[in-house]
């Protein structure tokens, strides 16, 4: 039985093969999460450590007058680790697709099961890692005497909006970043430099071609609505912001079904050697 073959099942079918990938997912990660940080004597501390860092940096330069980034609504330590955690968020599950079917392409070609399996156990790693991302940022409010309530719901909020526009985006693309070496590898240098065309460093003033080109990334607007949230302001961009996660869930939604249906090809080129 070919993979096309495999997926023709009726709606009953598929929703119980889905249910049997949700608990494999489950396992899966259980495995892979225990395998990967038992031997870290920091463990958790490398979901940070890479913002930690930028963050220093962007604090030391800022000190001697090397950047300008103006009047900001949190302290500027804050203001920056907000945008690169949400950018690394955002980073990380843009890739969970992608590194789904490449990690599993040694038996994913051999072994019939759920393929959302895979994906969903490395979505469980990034909400976790989210989750150790939002703890440094709800601790860092309260040491700074900003911490409320409706910020940190409102910042959560923001967060996992990230995991969703990154994942639906990552899924979109996936077939075609597996088909496509030269594609995937291009993705990549965009998220590595895409930092600096977000706000997670500065705040653009003005309409000229950098602040529109920041204005336009799809990430801005949750960036942005975290601080303003963090710091128990109104949004300064609530369109964008609805957008962005209204959007964000639409796109994870597109491209879970579409992930779904394209993966018995995918396997095929696999099969036949191809990418």
């Amino acid at each position: 039985m070919t993979e096309r073959d495999a997926d023709r099942r009726s709606p009953r079918s598929r929703a119980a093969e889905f249910a049997r990938g949700v608990a494999l997912s489950w396992r899966i990660f259980q495995r892979t999460i225990g395998a990967k940080y038992r031997k870290s004597f920091l463990g958790y501390f490398w979901m940070i450590a890479p913002a930690m860092l930028i963050t220093g940096a962007a604090m030391l330069a800022n000190e001697a007058g090397v950047t300008n980034p103006g009047s900001t609504t949190l302290p500027y330590g804050l203001f920056v680790c907000i945008g690169t955690l949400l950018w690394q968020v955002f980073a990380e599950a843009l890739d969970v697709p992608h590194q789904a079917f490449e990690s599993a392409r040694s038996y994913l070609t051999r072994v019939h099961f759920p393929r959302e399996a895979i994906v969903l156990a490395q979505l469980y790693e990034s909400l976790l890692t989210t989750a150790v991302r939002l703890a440094t940022i709800l601790l860092w409010l309260v040491l700074a005497s900003h911490f409320t309530i409706g910020g940190a719901l409102g910042v959560i909020v923001c967060f996992y909006g990230a995991v969703l526009l990154g994942l639906g985006i990552g899924a979109l693309l996936m077939p075609f970043t597996q088909l496509f070496a030269d594609l995937h590898q291009t993705l990549k240098l965009l998220v590595t430099y895409g930092l600096f065309l977000t706000p997670a460093f500065y705040q653009p003033q003005g309409d000229g071609l950098f602040a529109r080109i920041v204005a336009a990334n799809p990430v801005s607007p949750l960036m942005t609505a975290a601080r303003d949230l963090a710091a128990d302001l109104p949004l300064s961009t609530p369109i964008g912001f609805a957008v962005a996660l209204g959007g964000g869930a639409a796109a994870a939604i597109a491209g879970l079904l579409l992930l779904r249906a394209v993966a018995p090809i995918v396997i095929e080129r696999m099969l036949l050697g191809g990418r």
